[in-house]
């Protein structure tokens, strides 16, 4: 029923992602789902536990699959497609010796936690750690090999895709699926040749800065923070025709705001922003403005929310959520001893200590789901998902401490009033029509 539902999505939805409309669904600015307040459900059987192997169902059209999404939430979560479109957890697997495949003590995800939070998709950031200053094509060749080295030895757990008929077969059979998606330009070191030899390993998006400025573009940090004139070089202006051309998504965080409206003017397809929040929320240089939102929404491009405190509350304290998450992850460790695999019980579980034990400190994850109402309420529900930023060396909003907490977001998205199908499209759905679309 999943690949059913996948391959007839794009028809399904032709006419929602023509144009936007500027206005979310609902006449008070939400989503436009009126669901009434229900008793909290009792413990749960065994009924709710996660099959190891089924692939989960979803469709980003009109679902009305849950009757009470008040008390289902969770279960709405374990069913949908839910994908991050960025992640950083190659930098501690390559340079700290991490396990992919194991529950590491010391990272925010792996595969043991992406299970557990029920992600399905994982974009992994194909990224050089500032301290390298040269060779970085060959060192993401290794990062590249690292993760296809991964699938050649969980070829029944782990399926690294580069299209969408390989993403939907992996789902279908349940496995979890990579994607790749390069950070910072630099990687290409001025080479076509290069650009087209990462797009050939299995790359479908290329931010074409991270903080520092190349041979493609000026980035956000340098244009704002230390005076760099310019947007896409001429270079530049090639590597985003050519990209058009391979079928490789234009990601934009870290993009300097110039060099921004010069790919808006080149493109001729969607543009993304992988893990970039809201500026007129957080006044930050890594963050879009509205008018960079709408120009997104109008290319029928897609916005990942970053988790990173900084990007979301200007005045967040990195200490107090730490503190928090320390409390929150404690309790909830006993929670997974009780409940094993039935990860819906475990889940009502945690979110009732949440709801149970309030704190004034930190930065709360309802303030994330303000940049994704933001984004909602100015150009509608099909443009906004998750890009995470795990393991990427931040400090994460307080309840969410690692990957086994995405569906806490589901439970506030479901509390804010979304109807089930947009908060499929946020999940997982908006990111997929749009792969589909650039990627093939």
């Amino acid at each position: 029923m999943k690949q059913l539902i996948l391959a007839i999505l794009p028809a399904l939805m032709l006419c929602n992602f023509a144009c936007f409309s500027g206005k979310s669904p609902g006449s008070d600015g939400t989503s436009g789902s009126q669901t009434q307040t229900l008793p909290e459900s009792t413990k749960q059987t065994d009924s709710n536990k996660v099959s190891d192997n089924t692939g989960k169902q979803d469709s980003t059209m009109n679902t009305n699959k849950f009757t009470d999404l008040q008390n289902e939430a969770f279960k709405l979560h374990y069913d949908a497609i839910v994908i991050d479109t960025h992640n950083d957890i190659l930098m501690p697997v390559f340079l700290q010796g991490a396990d992919l495949n194991k529950d590491n003590p010391g990272t925010q995800s792996d595969l043991v936690k992406w299970k557990r939070g029920g992600l399905d998709v994982q974009m992994f950031s194909i990224y050089v750690p500032e301290r390298y200053k040269s060779n970085h094509f060959s060192y993401v060749m290794k990062l590249i090999d690292k993760l296809e080295e991964n699938q050649i030895e969980n070829p029944g757990t782990f399926a690294l895709c580069k299209n969408y008929e390989e993403l939907e077969s992996g789902l279908k059979a349940g496995k979890f699926v990579g994607l790749m998606g390069g950070e910072g330009g630099n990687m290409v070191e001025g080479s076509m040749k290069n650009l087209e030899t990462l797009y050939s390993r299995g790359v479908r998006y290329l931010g074409l800065t991270w903080n520092t400025s190349n041979a493609i573009a000026i980035s956000a940090k340098d244009e704002t923070e230390r005076g760099k004139a310019g947007g896409l070089t001429e270079f530049g202006k090639d590597v985003v025709k050519r990209m058009n051309e391979l079928g490789m998504m234009i990601d934009v965080s870290h993009l300097g705001e110039t060099a921004f409206w010069d790919v808006v003017e080149l493109s001729n397809a969607p543009i993304i922003a992988s893990h970039s929040n809201c500026y007129s929320l957080a006044p930050h240089y890594r963050n879009l403005t509205d008018e960079q939102i709408k120009a997104i929404a109008k290319s029928g491009g897609y916005i990942g929310i970053n988790f990173f405190y900084k990007f979301l509350d200007p005045n967040g304290n990195p200490g107090a959520i730490k503190n928090v998450q320390s409390k929150y992850r404690s309790a909830a460790n006993k929670f997974a001893d009780e409940y094993g695999d039935d990860l819906v019980s475990f889940n009502e579980k945690r979110y009732e200590f949440i709801t149970d034990n309030p704190v004034n400190s930190g930065t709360s994850v309802d303030v994330l789901v303000d940049h994704i109402d933001y984004i909602a309420k100015l150009v509608g529900a099909d443009y906004v998902g998750l890009g995470s930023d795990f393991d990427g060396s931040i400090t994460t909003v307080n309840e969410l401490y690692d990957a086994t907490c995405y569906p806490i977001i589901t439970k506030k998205l479901v509390e804010r009033g979304y109807t089930e199908q947009d908060i499929r499209k946020i999940l997982g759905g908006n990111f997929l029509r749009v792969f589909k679309q650039v990627c093939g």
